[in-house]
């Protein structure tokens, strides 16, 4: 497929000299493979866009295809057999479908990034999610990846966790649980020391409203903290410890995995150095109060940057800059990605400025990638208050309704709970990806763990029903579909296949439509690089899955109209998009199922 769009742009860079030629994806089988919108060059050459494709497809001529002029557009439309042969080559073959070659641009991704002492909700989805699939994809397509996990295990909100241990939880039968509305089944699941530590935080909060004078109290022991005070220290390296194993266990769940997980701590033996330098840089001086600021008005941002507070401890922005010189020093990365929430706009704004300020270096290698944040129907999620969602609370209540459907419909269904498992994770991880990344998510439970319509359990459920039709052709189709080895990087392995003289059966209009989709992957692929959100990946894995329901209920497979050649050929494109289906989900961290149940519940 990228050689015909070569040689088709290559065709219409001698057509029109001195013009860009951009080629877009129709958006059907039948309006073409590739199209040329025609406008840009009909405005350069003071022609009709429609006269401008007509002339072109009167004048071009590509083997294997149909130029046509649609309107404005002139399209290149593969005939049938070549359109089946140049796309069971490109997924069956050796080189991984739509991946790239390893270069040498190293990209780091930050994501997920909790913060210690506190439980997995389902806000920290979206970061763990969307880092996680850019992650997979940049590797994909060849880029040395490091994933970063930026914890947030240092700052003035240990100052509040410690001075509410120390009030509450060092003495004998401490008033916790009573102060929080969770059902006993919540309060039980959840009676461990992070939890017990949630409940610390949330409860701090709630009564320094009515007694202000409690966050000098918190201010004081985030200074003895930072100062290096023994018992601060012991209880902030068991609460880390504590948070460290909740995570861990919440991250082989989601099969999310990490290069490095230096928390907010890890620099702060950097920071004096971060502090000189903008110092013998000229850029920090002192603002109102006594703060060190750097003024960043000739940046275009009218907000300082705080870097010291007044009474001398860092802050955020102190440490994360602190990060980015670290990092610029250890991988000398091209690229940079923050997958951190909407609400810290300005923050990078400011720290990318301060940045370009003190180094030229880092001007066009940091990028913010914010997400929209998930909220209650009643208003935002906070920590502080304890109205959230945590997240495992969701995870399991998508696979124990996966299950009840499987107990319904397939009760005898071999490892029912992997399944399940592997269902409800895809519920829950693919519903975040089919949402624009930039827009906030209302949560509702019904919303988040759908299981029909455009979800997880959609497309998971087209790799199954791709491999019982091919456990029934023979076991040597099912081992096509299969990988040759676990997975490594981003990559699943398969065999190469060799695709036969002829492709008979092929050219029905829903095999065509099949194979289009099938086309669209790499694009797809490329888009989530290209955008930083995992919403076209997605949404093409839907379009495959649907693709395929209308060529299973069109195109008959394994009685193919009493021929071989046919029915050899259907199967090859069923392998093509099992392999397809599992390369996509697994760049975002889905799991492809072999076996679900056989109600047609997935159908639209």
């Amino acid at each position: 497929m990228e050689r015909v769009k070569a040689n088709f742009k290559a065709s219409l860079e001698l057509a029109l000299p001195g013009q860009e030629i951009l080629l877009e994806r129709p958006k059907g089988a039948d309006m073409g493979d590739f199209a040329f919108p025609c406008f840009r060059a009909a405005k350069a050459l003071g022609k009709n866009p429609a006269q401008i494709a007509q002339e072109l497809a009167a004048s071009l001529q590509i083997e294997g295809a149909e130029i046509l002029a649609t309107g404005p557009y002139l399209n290149l439309k593969l005939h049938p057999q070549v359109r089946a042969r140049l796309l069971l080559e490109a997924v069956l073959g050796p080189v991984p479908f739509g991946s790239a070659p390893a270069h040498a641009e190293t990209v780091l991704v930050e994501y997920s990034s909790p913060n210690i002492a506190k439980l997995f909700t389902i806000g920290h989805l979206r970061s763990t999610m969307i880092g996680h699939t850019l992650a997979q994809v940049n590797r994909y397509l060849g880029c040395q990846v490091q994933r970063l996990n930026h914890l947030g295990d240092w700052g003035t909100q240990f100052g509040t966790l410690l001075a509410a241990y120390k009030r509450w939880a060092e003495q004998q039968n401490p008033r916790l649980d009573q102060d929080f509305e969770w059902s006993e089944e919540t309060a039980e699941k959840h009676r461990t020391p992070l939890f017990r530590l949630f409940q610390l935080y949330v409860r701090f909060h709630q009564e320094e409203e009515s007694q202000p004078e409690m966050r000098d109290e918190a201010r004081s022991w985030f200074k003895r903290l930072e100062g290096g005070d023994a018992e601060a220290r012991r209880l902030w390296t068991w609460f880390r410890q504590v948070s460290l194993a909740e995570f861990q266990r919440i991250y082989d769940r989601l099969g999310v995995a990490f290069d490095a997980m230096d928390g907010e701590a890890f620099y702060e033996d950097k920071l004096n150095s971060a502090i000189e330098q903008m110092r013998n840089a000229g850029i920090l001086e002192e603002g109102e109060g006594g703060a060190q600021i750097v003024r960043l008005e000739d940046m275009g941002i009218q907000t300082p940057s705080i870097m010291l507070k007044a009474d001398g401890t860092s802050i955020y922005a102190t440490r994360d800059l602190a990060a980015a010189l670290y990092r610029q020093k250890t991988y000398g990365f091209d690229r940079c990605l923050y997958v951190v929430g909407s609400d810290q706009v300005l923050h990078f704004q400011q720290l990318f400025a301060v940045l370009a300020k003190l180094d030229p270096w880092f001007k066009g290698r940091l990028t913010h990638t914010p997400f929209g944040m998930i909220k209650l129907p009643e208003g935002k999620m906070s920590t502080r208050k304890g109205n959230v969602v945590f997240l495992e609370d969701v995870l399991d209540e998508a696979v124990t309704r996966v299950l009840a459907v499987i107990e319904e419909k397939n009760p005898e269904l071999p490892h029912k709970e992997a399944v399940a498992e592997m269902l409800g994770m895809g519920a829950v991880v693919f519903f975040d990806a089919m949402n624009d990344r930039v827009k906030p998510i209302t949560f509702t439970w019904d919303r988040v763990i759908a299981l029909d319509g455009d979800t997880g359990p959609y497309v998971q459920y087209a790799h199954a029903r791709i491999l019982s039709v091919l456990r029934k052709a023979g076991a040597t189709w099912v081992d096509k579909a299969r990988p040759t080895a676990t997975p490594d990087a981003a990559i699943v392995p398969y065999s190469c296949e060799a695709i036969p003289p002829s492709l008979l059966g092929l050219e029905d209009p829903a095999a065509q439509t099949l194979l289009f989709e099938l086309a669209g992957l790499p694009d797809a692929i490329r888009s989530v690089q290209r955008e930083n959100m995992a919403t076209a990946l997605a949404r093409q894995l839907v379009a495959i899955a649907k693709a395929f329901s209308g060529f299973y209920t069109n195109c008959p497979i394994l009685w193919a109209e009493n021929s071989p050649e046919v029915r050899d050929s259907r199967l090859l494109l069923c392998v093509a998009t099992a392999r397809a289906l599992r390369q996509g989900l697994f760049l975002m961290g889905i799991k492809a199922p072999e076996e679900m149940w056989w109600e047609n519940w997935w159908q639209t």
